[in-house]
């Protein structure tokens, strides 16, 4: 073995002539050796947790090998770590103790110095080896954790994207059509976001976007979800809740946003940023696909009838037919 990659080996037995020729025969080959004269002293002993193996003598003072193998081997830390069983004895029933407690290998004294090197030798690549495992499948897990909160995230607010409210929406129509659990659909858009953005350019528009969906995740009730949709839109799911609950929840969210203030001089709304939101139960819906239309209907209404307001999709079919009329 290279000596830049050899590792730490702990030797347990109750004969420190044991002890130090077995230190004396690993250090030579660069092996970093700590020494212990007993069970209790082991369980002590802060580099335990950094072995790379266990040189553990089957007759302690304080206690047996076997116990101590045991034991150790309900550690999850130390589940892979080798023990190599030391023992005068000889015996077929010992050796097999030795493995049935979790042992990995049998070492019988008197120690012959190669045999000793060749099996440590052996059993520390294979706990490097692991252990490079272990943190190669760490690495991939967070990755893997990093790869989903991307797949269902927005970058630049830091809420669900439109992939998680498809979901989210799936799951709660799912519990409609089995349960009949309502729910409302609110669709938000930020009042003349592009002179917004016209006024203070597009780092400040980002900084809009990220404080909003903060106001949104602070003043929606719990269960409700909120999610991007896109843009400057933003759309709110209402688990739970009608038409005229949701209605509740979406002026909530104009009057908090509102009561922020954050300037914006370009606006012919208000002074101050807005948005004007739809809204649609499930109930007023025949599926989620008319859900969603409904909804940003009611939004285009309330955009069309001056913004900074929410209009529900039940209370906007007359309105309708009356602005059109108005137009005609």
């Amino acid at each position: 073995m290279d000596k830049s990659s050899v590792g730490k080996v702990i030797v347990v037995d109750d004969s420190q002539f044991i002890r130090y020729l077995v230190r004396d025969i690993l250090e030579k080959e660069g092996f970093s050796v700590v020494t212990l004269p007993d069970g209790q002293a082991l369980f002590a002993c802060e580099e335990l947790k950094d072995a790379d193996a266990l040189l553990l003598d089957v007759v302690l003072p304080d206690t047996d090998g076997f116990t101590l193998c045991r034991k150790l081997r309900m550690h999850p830390e130390f589940t892979h770590l080798p023990v190599i069983f030391l023992t005068a004895f000889e015996a077929q029933n010992t050796r097999i103790r030795s493995f049935e407690v979790g042992g990995n290998d049998y070492l019988v004294k008197p120690i012959h110095p190669q045999e000793l090197l060749a099996r440590v030798r052996i059993h520390v690549r294979l706990r490097q080896y692991v252990k490079e495992l272990e943190e190669k499948t760490r690495k991939l897990e967070e990755l893997a954790a990093e790869l989903e909160h991307l797949a269902f995230f927005d970058p630049l607010t830091g809420i669900p994207n439109r992939r998680a409210f498809d979901q989210r929406l799936n799951e709660m129509e799912a519990n409609y059509l089995r349960y009949q659990t309502p729910y409302t659909l609110v669709v938000i858009d930020i009042d003349h976001f592009k002179l917004y953005n016209d006024a203070f350019g597009h780092h400040k528009g980002d900084e809009l976007l990220r404080s909003l969906a903060a106001v949104f995740g602070a003043s929606v009730r719990g269960g409700d979800f909120v999610a991007r949709f896109g843009g400057e839109e933003f759309v709110v799911l209402c688990f739970g809740a009608k038409e005229e609950e949701g209605e509740k929840v979406a002026e909530r969210l104009r009057e908090k946003v509102k009561e922020c203030s954050f300037p914006h001089p370009k606006s012919p709304v208000a002074r101050v940023v807005t948005v004007s939101c739809g809204v649609c139960g499930r109930e007023n819906a025949a599926s989620a696909t008319d859900l969603f239309i409904f909804a940003d209907r009611a939004l285009y209404f309330a955009k069309q009838t001056g913004r900074n307001r929410v209009c529900a999709f039940s209370d906007i079919q007359e309105k309708e037919r009356a602005f059109k009329e108005r137009d005609a």
